[in-house]
């Protein structure tokens, strides 16, 4: 018997992430973007996926001896704070609350004490949660993954299974295995091969428990193989490896570096995935089990006050979701909300080392970025996309926002990021109304190796909610390209290169579980448009109740977009 109701579990989780009913799912040009209700009156989907990083077993026992004693009041704390900022589920680990260090033998019992209060807790609060079971630390193994490993392994996850069965959203086997720093003293990184067989016999003894356990890969620190740090192994090896055999999500990690130009772009996923899948192994839905961000403003901006770092760290926030949701995610999980003591703490949106009244300190313009931006409902389709750009938009990390990376350039001297200088609401030149988006030509020129990829392109994207799995949908837009503005509308501009070519590319994106994008983008050069409106149009199926819209120019001369719909069809 698993200790909690699988019915139960799915009929609370049910509640949290259903489907809720909405005026319409249609969407077209125009101030608002809404083009009345869908003909078919079908349901707007607003679904969450997004979970938090609690870490709630710190609270209920000491894992290190230098930490603090158990708190039920940090505990308590951090459960609200999932509450009040839309989180479905809270991401855990036995590891933190195992009573002593001594790893399992077959035989050996396991005391869930302080798990299953940490999960009651979770269970009260209408929450759900993912299961970190660290079997590189907790399962002995005195035979190099040899049989009496094995059977290690199977006597203690078979407990695990046991006792929770399908409750948890997903099990890990183990946390940046690649990492040393991630065991218990004596414990090397493993090696590619071994992250493989560690992850087929969690898997395989999980499932024999009970199929309809859902399993993540452990995640590697990089998607890709990189040569200047240590670790043993990365996302594309353990692919090539073959590691979705023996998973239902393939995991991930990402820290600082968003965004297409980043030196390690998230945006390489399903790039990766296909090179496994030409390989020979199966293509499996994506999640991201730790994604947050440190505040590296001060490494390029040093003259940056703490106001102008969180401020920096918010416009990350918007940014983030919108390029996680990008890539079709099963589950976002952010990294982090209490807890973390990676670079003293900045992961943290609650500061539980400051009591604040009956509650502890909140990073305020994170944690409110968080808030507001996180939940579905903020991006719903029936409120309109705003495609007739007759809206302002200052802060260009929401709503049309404009993509940048998670580490800024040097010299930058302000907390705003580079890219949004040549993304724009502007009046005149429009199609329709009085405004549209206009994208100027990019001059930057990278001056240090962490800027090494410079800024390829424009790149402008919507996140919009709502949509219905299964469902048809049209997405379309109207752009000019010219090469100089002043062949426009007669306001001077520089010309682009001789020989380079103004383009653009509207894109559809995320709507798909699997990365697919056959289909899901449409694109002109300059000489199609040559200073006129053109039409572009994309289809696609909802697999995932969202899709993120992407407006693209290759910096080259200039484009101006308006009328962007999204319609049911």
């Amino acid at each position: 018997m698993t200790r909690f109701s699988t019915l139960l579990f799915i009929l609370f989780l049910s509640l949290l992430a259903g489907c809720e009913k909405g005026p319409g799912t249609g969407g077209s040009s125009g101030e608002n973007g809404n083009g009345g209700e869908d003909p078919d009156h079908a349901e707007e989907c607003l679904k969450s996926n997004i979970i938090y990083n609690g870490n709630l077993s710190l609270y209920s026992f000491n894992r290190w001896p230098a930490y603090e004693e158990p708190n039920n009041n940090k505990r308590r704390a951090v459960i609200s704070h999932l509450c009040d900022l839309g989180g479905i589920a809270s991401r855990e680990s036995i590891w933190n609350s195992y009573g002593s260090i001594k790893p399992l033998s077959y035989g050996e019992t396991y005391d869930f004490t302080y798990n299953d209060k940490v999960i009651d807790e979770l269970q009260a609060a209408g929450l759900g949660y993912c299961l970190q079971i660290k079997v590189d630390a907790m399962v002995a193994n005195p035979d190099n993954y040899g049989p009496q490993w094995l059977e290690n392994l199977e006597w203690y996850v078979g407990m695990v299974a046991e006792r929770y069965g399908s409750a948890p959203l997903y099990y890990i086997p183990m946390n940046e295995p690649d990492n040393e720093g991630q065991r218990i003293d004596g414990v090397p990184a493993l090696t590619t091969d071994q992250i493989v067989r560690v992850q087929k016999a969690v898997y395989e003894t999980l499932k024999s428990y009970d199929p309809d356990i859902k399993v993540a890969s452990s995640p590697c620190c990089l998607l890709q193989d990189d040569s200047q740090y240590d670790y043993t192994s990365s996302g594309r090896e353990v692919l090539l490896g073959g590691i979705t055999r023996y998973c239902d999500y393939f995991a991930f990690h990402k820290h600082v570096d968003i965004g297409d130009d980043g030196r390690y772009t998230e945006m390489d996923l399903w790039d990766l995935m296909d090179e496994a899948e030409q390989a020979g192994f199966p293509r499996k839905p994506a999640l991201v089990n730790e994604n947050g961000t440190w505040l590296t403003l001060g490494l390029v901006y040093p003259e940056a006050t703490d106001e102008e770092k969180h401020r920096f760290k918010a416009y990350w926030a918007g940014n983030d979701l919108i390029q996680m949701k990008a890539l079709g995610l099963k589950y976002i999980v952010m990294y982090s909300l209490a807890g973390s003591l990676s670079q003293n703490g900045e992961y943290n949106l609650i500061d539980l080392d400051t009591p604040s009244g009956d509650d502890y300190l909140v990073v305020g313009q994170e944690y409110e970025a968080y808030k507001s931006l996180w939940n579905p409902a903020a991006h719903a389709l029936s409120a309109g996309i705003n495609g007739g750009f007759e809206s302002p938009n200052p802060d260009k990390s929401r709503d049309w926002a404009v993509s940048f990376r998670g580490r800024s350039f040097n010299g930058v001297g302000r907390a705003e990021p580079k890219e949004w200088d040549y993304v724009s609401i502007v009046e005149g030149g429009s199609r329709s109304g009085d405004f549209c988006l206009e994208m100027r030509p990019i001059d930057f020129t990278p001056s240090a190796s962490i800027d090494s990829r410079g800024i390829t392109a424009n790149r402008c994207r919507r996140l919009v909610e709502g949509l219905v799995p299964g469902k048809n949908y049209m997405l379309s837009a109207w752009v000019k390209i010219r090469r100089s503005m002043a062949s426009s509308y007669g306001t001077a501009g520089p010309d682009s290169s001789a020989g380079d070519e103004p383009a653009v590319t509207l894109k559809a994106m995320g709507y798909d579980s699997l990365g697919r994008r056959d289909g899901s983008e449409d694109s002109a050069l300059h000489s199609e448009s040559d200073g006129k409106y053109i039409f572009l149009q994309v289809s696609f199926t909802a697999d995932n109740p969202w899709v993120v819209i992407s407006l693209e120019h290759n910096g080259i001369g200039y484009a101006w977009w308006d009328d962007v719909a999204l319609e049911a069809v």
